[in-house]
């Protein structure tokens, strides 16, 4: 009886675990305590299936970075690089959540781009791609505070120089966080971290994207009108 007991509990732990990592959910795979000689907090592995993940989420990466770094030729013709960069904004949102101060939100991403001074495309190619937002309270009970986060990356490698800046500013204070990707300990937050970052480039693409198309429309348009008024005329007589 003792001994049905203990397999049937080792079997519903063993498939606790399973189901948590398949809904992504952390799963503790070795002593969250533990610390590295030197003091610093020591990483938790990937166990194989979050390994991966991160591998398919690297080359995911690398293909987006590439995928932007080939439409920098078109921002470059349409002479919309300054000082070696590019970059969007969004409008400024006002967000209110239950049980939650107001707040509002700014963000925009910044192209950092080398070369340069070429011919075909002006010889820029993509170097660094960083997202930045600012979190500003509006509640004028509540203490003003702003948090400034930006994620950012080289192109160099995958995900392996992803870098979180979290910047606090109070009345009282001025305090930043650096979050080095290979140095956060959790490997689920490396993961979560890694897929955010790879759905920004996604966006960055589309956005890039629909610039390109709009600005093929705007020229179809010019074109069709155009035809259309060259196409209709009266008779031609000498003036």
């Amino acid at each position: 009886m003792r001994t049905s007991f203990v397999l049937i509990f080792t079997f519903l732990f063993t498939m606790g675990l399973f189901a948590a990592d398949e809904k992504n959910e952390p799963v503790s795979q070795a002593n969250a305590h533990k610390l590295n000689p030197d003091g610093s907090i020591g990483l938790i592995p990937y166990n194989a299936k979050q390994q991966q993940k991160i591998e398919r989420i690297g080359k995911e990466v690398d293909d987006y970075h590439a995928m932007i770094n080939e439409k920098v030729k078109f921002l470059s013709f349409e002479k919309k690089i300054k000082d070696s960069r590019y970059g969007q904004v969004t409008s400024a949102r006002e967000i209110h959540l239950p049980y939650e101060p107001r707040y509002v939100m700014h963000s925009r991403f910044v192209m950092k781009l080398k070369g340069g001074g070429g011919a075909e495309g002006g010889g820029f190619s993509l170097d660094e791609i960083s997202f930045w937002s600012r979190k500003s309270l509006t509640e004028k009970a509540k203490d003003p505070i702003t948090t400034y986060r930006e994620l950012k990356n080289n192109t160099s490698g995958g995900v392996k120089g992803l870098v979180l800046s979290v910047r606090t500013v109070t009345n009282a204070d001025d305090n930043t966080l650096n979050y080095e990707f290979e140095k956060i300990q959790s490997p689920w937050e490396r993961l979560r971290l890694a897929t955010a970052y790879r759905d920004r480039l996604r966006e960055v693409a589309r956005t890039i994207d629909r610039y390109i198309q709009a600005k093929g429309k705007l020229e179809a348009k010019m074109v069709s009108e155009s035809i259309l008024e060259v196409s209709v005329s009266g008779d031609f007589e000498e003036p």
